[in-house]
């Protein structure tokens, strides 16, 4: 769930309109507003506000009822109210701490209830207000229903504005191809200034991920790691709770990591073990892995600013970027939102070597399922010789993937409930016969699955259709099918802002990269060049007897 962090509400909207200034202070270009880069950066900002906006009317909504939208939040708190119930004693002093969403929600609460009181209380100051009314309700019920109706219109407002929002980015990715001009806009801030800033807002995100409570599938995630490590059964409903399972890749970071903390001593190593220093030390270790997928994402859009775009100020200005939005605070705990992020960031700063990007994308595919969709289109970006590189590594690292699950599974049936949770693939179905209300109806039928035609589409023309292949239309065209892949998911569709984030500012800060193509063109290209006239070549003496001839010319004048 979201929280907000070192004291301070991140989706309050003074905190929001703060970072906005700041953001453009010093990203803005004000002597050249009609640049692309602005209205890139304007347009995320309403989305990054849209969606601090969006999460607050989310919870205030799951607060006073519950909808097929709301299945994501609900499976959260089952998860964690999961964990919690599988420890013993000593852990119940862990799970009983006091939410401070809790405290978010009842602010927001107080807020609608404000905006509603003059609506439903009367004015009348001789009215009872236990009494009830003509129509038989009192005045506490109609002041109850009137804040619902207030809650559920304001989060239906976010939910169409983030929708929108989300379609317009969508528009600018496709068309990204277009914008061959890409002048050099230095920041309104120098180098020195912008690392000075980089640091203090890396340190105070990451002090928020330490101080937040991970999420169930984060926490799962370090119970089905310590399994791996002592290849041990965990049993696994694949009817309570499929999307609090975690994934594989995500269980074989939270294997790596458990095991490092049990050689320093830090985690006992069996899973038996339920004390309170168990426990707070699996807390601690899964909010330590969040901190390394965060910092793997800055380190990756550094690499790309030095050796991509030839300005190591550019990285950092991505950086700071991504660490001063407010949508990055958001979610910025989840690991499931960060780590495909970080996997896809790696794989275009190593495109060059299409086996270290077939295995991030591998990965990035091992966690969440939408990932899988971009191997078509980087398979056909390394031609024939790469691609065949990059499809093996792809399923080397599936073999990996899988014979995790086979570690941590009993027999066939618990293998086979584990392949379904954890790789999720019913996660992109576009018909839900458990939902039964008709907004989920009418959302399947006018959004998600046009949405997933229109996603196919792309998918087919950019990977069919002749296109020119080099870095930047490889970028453009995977943060693309990454935001039109997050639109028709059947849980809160447009949230899933992290997933394309760091590409996405990539997008916006690089120059032109139609020089950087696969390895093939690139050697076929060296190989092209016409190599250096060695002295005494023939066009050589054809230069010395023209000149002698000339120098005839010149005396018999004389």
């Amino acid at each position: 769930m979201e929280k907000p962090f070192l004291f301070v509400d991140i989706r309050s909207p003074t905190w929001s309109a703060y970072v906005a200034f700041l953001v453009i202070a010093v990203f803005f270009r004000f002597t050249r507003v009609g640049t692309i880069r602005n209205l890139d950066l304007i347009l995320l900002l309403l989305l990054s506000s849209t969606i601090v906006f969006y999460s607050v009317q989310r919870e205030a909504a799951a607060n006073h009822g519950s909808a097929p939208v709301m299945s994501s939040l609900l499976s959260d708190e089952k998860g964690e109210a999961e964990v919690s119930a599988t420890k013993t004693e000593g852990t119940t002093a862990v799970s009983k701490e006091p939410s401070q969403a809790a405290t978010v929600i009842e602010i927001a609460t107080a807020e609608v209830l404000a905006q509603t009181e003059t609506v439903g209380t009367p004015t009348d100051s001789s009215v009872d207000p236990q009494s009830d009314s003509g129509d038989g309700e009192s005045a506490d019920e109609q002041t109850a229903k009137g804040t619902e109706a207030v809650v559920w219109r304001n989060y239906n407002w976010g939910a169409m504005g983030l929708m929108s929002l989300t379609l317009l980015l969508l528009i600018r990715l496709i068309f990204d191809e277009t914008l061959t001009r890409r002048p050099r806009l230095e920041q309104n801030l120098n180098q020195a200034g912008l690392t000075f800033l980089c640091i203090p807002a890396f340190a105070i995100l990451m002090a928020g991920v330490l101080f937040l409570t991970p999420p169930g599938s984060t926490f799962k995630a370090m119970e089905h790691g310590r399994a791996l490590l002592l290849r041990r059964d965990v049993p696994v409903n694949p009817k309570l709770d499929p999307d609090q399972q975690p994934a594989p890749t995500e269980t074989l970071m939270a294997a790596g990591g458990a095991a490092v903390a049990q050689l320093s001593g830090g985690l006992p190593s069996s899973l038996q073990d339920d004390s309170q220093e168990a426990v707070n030390a699996e807390f601690l270790l899964a909010r330590i892995l969040v901190v390394i997928v965060h910092t793997t994402v800055v380190l990756g859009l550094l690499m790309i600013g030095k050796q991509h775009f030839a300005s190591l100020q550019l990285g950092i200005s991505m950086s700071c970027l991504y660490l001063l939005l407010p949508c990055t605070a958001v979610r910025v705990h989840e690991l499931s939102h960060v780590l495909p992020a970080a996997c896809l960031v790696w794989a275009i700063a190593s495109y060059r070597n299409p086996i270290v990007s077939g295995v991030l994308l591998g990965l990035a595919s091992g966690t969440l399922f939408f990932a899988a969709f971009l191997l078509p289109l980087w398979a056909v970006f390394y031609g024939r010789k790469g691609g065949v590189r990059f499809v093996l590594s792809v399923l080397g690292i599936t073999v990996v993937l899988v014979t995790t699950l086979l570690l941590i599974s009993g027999d066939a049936n618990s293998f086979s409930n584990k392949l379904v949770t954890t790789a999720n693939w019913t996660v992109y179905r576009l018909l839900d016969d458990s939902s039964t209300s008709n907004d989920a109806s009418l959302s399947q039928l006018f959004i998600r699955i046009p949405m997933a035609a229109v996603f196919f589409v792309m998918l087919t023309a950019m990977t069919v259709l002749p296109r020119p292949r080099n870095l930047e239309n490889l970028l453009a065209n995977s943060t693309s099918l990454v935001v039109a892949a997050q639109m028709w998911y059947p849980d809160d569709i447009g949230t899933y802002v992290l997933w394309y984030l760091p590409l996405f500012l990539i997008v916006i800060f690089r120059p032109r990269l139609d020089r950087f193509t696969p390895p093939d063109i690139a050697d076929r290209q060296v190989a092209t060049l016409s190599p250096p006239a060695p002295l005494g070549a023939t066009s050589t003496v054809a230069m010395s007897r023209l000149s002698f001839l000339n120098r005839l010319r010149r005396f018999s004048k004389l």
